[in-house]
């Protein structure tokens, strides 16, 4: 070959490469801001999961390149494809707190929902995300006039198609699908940042999407007999006959305490209902997410299977709930008549369709809350129109049944800066900038959600007296508000710590006759009392004196020993530490045999014994 020709591949061909991998080593740091990745960590990508990022990003020029024979072309679609997914994983992070992923895609329709109701700043960030798009338009530019545009043949286009799908799968392969890749193929854990930040955005996204095939992980060293035995130390009470009382379970939207996390110097005690309530087991639940990810935290509530083993699916759009075994197949094997309720749309996570497959009798949504009472103007009926509307179904279920009924407010959901500033309850003294209006404004939902739960204790306090009817009312919040770690004091805590304290949630366990069981629920060496979301409903059935089923005392064993069981760390014990597996074996045989039972449950490798989940 002369030096001619040369010259031509060099110009043609080559640098106009080049060219388009240098563009994505842009997208993969465009991605990588949207992430809100530290700078240590982005330092810690190098030298070997930056590059792979970027020639993940390079796999769609590739597969653009093959399709449309022109590099710029190639280059600007890939470019502005990236631009707008760091844009979209940019707000899905911030409002959601956690990463856009490949599950997002069956939730499209509540993130809709849940986006119209928020204001979308345009901040630093965003705006060096779309600048960033600049470079690559230049880039671009010069593809073009490096390689004039002429046409090919069929053995010119077969090569260009056959390079460049060979290109892809020596970047994916070697990458990811290899025996020994560049990045280890199962990294996920209790926080998607563990991944994300390590290992890179699309590295992550990758992974993720490999899950989604068979979401549910196998834990190491499985077996059904070994889930038999562990459940075998804890047998299952047998059903007597006798009166119980009504459940009413009710998951908070957002209801959150943020003096865990920074002082506040409120000018009102925000929650001096809840903080006080007699007769009752205070708390805090630990949430699977920070910020967001409200069906996570409903499924860990009704079915006590940690998201640790699915930890890229939201549960209602992707599990099979049919026959499921949960708070709700559990209740109505005591004879309970069942109901489930949210004041809103029915569409958001599938719910419908997903409490009916759980087994409940009765489902209700914002057509049979009728009230629509709203705080200023926030969209979301208040807590305290919620409780009356539910009274109301309350009173009309049997009356020769127990009653559980399973309700998903939504007062408190975010935006935070809809309301005029003098319709604001509480104003928090602390200076937090930008975010002073939306605290205060959040700190003001969170005193109506307190003063709406006096209502309802009072609600069933007069129903005992009228009818006698013996009632428990449990209440966790879901999750934290989106903007909690914007605002948290970072020397409160180590960061693993600090992630647990965001996802600390306050619980009550209140009943309008007394409680024999109290001092089982709480601990001795925990002064926030945590619990996780999974430990939450074996509690309840503890306190309202239900007979148990293996499950559910194994359960509740484990929150002797290990509280929190899906810990950034791997567990907290229940001193209040974050342990690593084989700091202390007895605790980690107890996590192991959680996560056996939960397998043998709900996982396809598994041969379900249904004896563990039921009742005799």
């Amino acid at each position: 070959m002369d030096r001619k020709t040369l010259k031509q591949s060099w110009r043609c061909s080559v640098l106009p490469a080049l060219l388009a991998l240098a563009a994505a080593f842009v997208a993969r740091y465009q991605l990588e801001l949207s992430d809100g990745v530290t700078a240590d960590f982005l330092a810690g990508q190098w030298p070997l999961y930056a590059p792979l990022n970027a020639l993940t990003a390079f796999c769609l020029t590739l597969a653009l390149f093959a399709l449309l024979g022109r590099w710029s072309r190639a280059t600007g679609i890939s470019g502005a494809v990236f631009t707008v997914l760091a844009l979209v994983n940019y707000y899905t992070r911030d409002l959601h707190g956690s990463a856009l992923m490949p599950q997002d895609v069956l939730n499209l329709g509540t993130a809709a929902e849940v986006m119209g109701s928020y204001t979308l700043h345009i901040t630093r960030t965003v705006m060096m995300i779309a600048l960033l798009y600049l470079p690559v338009l230049a880039l671009a530019w010069v593809q073009a006039r490096l390689a004039a545009p002429r046409p090919a043949n069929w053995k010119q286009r077969g090569i260009r198609v056959l390079g460049s799908a060979a290109s892809i799968f020596a970047i994916l392969y070697i990458g990811y699908f290899s025996p020994r890749p560049i990045k280890p193929k199962e990294t996920y854990g209790w926080a998607w940042q563990n991944t994300y930040y390590k290992y890179g955005y699309l590295a992550g996204t990758i992974e993720a999407a490999s899950l989604l095939v068979n979401p549910i992980i196998q834990p190491e060293g499985y077996t059904d007999a070994a889930a038999a035995q562990c459940a075998a130390i804890c047998p299952a009470d047998e059903v007597l006959e006798q009166q119980y009382p009504d459940i009413v379970m009710i998951l908070s939207e957002s209801f959150y305490n943020f003096s865990l996390v920074t002082d506040l110097q409120a000018d009102a005690d925000i929650f001096p209902v809840t903080g006080s309530l007699d007769n009752a087991v205070l708390g805090h639940t630990v949430s699977p997410h920070v910020g967001g990810g409200t069906n996570a935290s409903e499924y860990e509530m009704l079915t006590s299977n940690s998201m640790m083993l699915m930890p890229s699916i939201t549960p209602f759009n992707w599990l099979n709930l049919h026959d499921a075994n949960s708070f709700v197949s559990y209740v109505k094997q005591l004879g309970y008549a069942t109901l489930a309720a949210h004041p809103y749309t029915n569409s958001n996570y599938r719910r419908d369709s997903a409490w009916r497959a759980l087994g409940f009798d009765e489902t209700h949504f914002e057509a049979d809350f009728p009230t629509r009472e709203y705080y200023g103007d926030r969209p979301y009926q208040t807590d305290s129109a919620t409780y009356r509307d539910l009274a109301a179904l309350y009173e009309a279920m049997p009356e020769n049944q127990p009653r559980c009924l399973f309700l998903v407010s939504i007062q408190s959901h975010g935006d935070y800066d809809m309301n005029a500033p003098e319709l604001d309850l509480v104003h928090a003294g602390t200076d937090y900038g930008s975010y002073d209006a939306v605290m205060d404004e959040y700190l003001s939902c969170m005193r109506l959600s307190d003063a709406a739960v006096g209502e309802l204790c009072a609600y069933f306090e007069r129903v005992y007296e009228e009818t006698g009817r013996k009632v428990v009312v449990a209440m966790a919040g879901d999750h934290a508000p989106s903007f909690v770690d914007h605002v948290a004091d970072k020397d409160i805590a180590e960061p693993n710590d600090l992630q647990i304290l965001e996802r600390s949630t306050p619980f009550f366990i209140w009943a309008n006759y007394p409680l024999e069981n109290r001092d089982e629920a709480v601990s001795e060496t925990d002064d926030l009392n945590r619990m996780d979301l999974c430990l939450f409903a074996p509690t309840v059935a503890q306190q309202a004196g239900l007979p148990l089923t293996s499950w559910y005392k194994y359960l509740l064993e484990v929150k002797k020993v290990t509280p929190v069981i899906t810990a950034g760390n791997d567990y907290m014990t229940a001193d209040g530490v974050t342990r690593r597996y084989g700091d202390n074996v007895a605790a980690d045989r107890w996590v192991h045999g959680y996560f056996y039972l939960e397998y043998n449950n709900i996982g396809t490798g598994a041969k379900r014994d249904q004896a563990l989940f039921r009742l005799p």
